[in-house]
């Protein structure tokens, strides 16, 4: 439980670090994150809908 509770903490701070240093790079990596998920939604949906 307290190494789980460590990552969780470190994971959370090299996300923070990673933002404030470069910004505009982070920006950027959420863009291609969240529209590989939209993409992912979309196929998932049209697999649903064929079945």
């Amino acid at each position: 439980m307290f190494l789980r509770r460590c990552a969780f903490i470190t994971c959370w701070l090299v996300l923070a670090l990673y933002l404030l240093r470069h910004p505009t790079g982070a920006a950027h990596s959420l863009t291609a994150i969240f529209g590989g998920l939209a993409s992912l939604a979309d196929a998932l949906a049209a697999f649903c809908k064929a079945l």
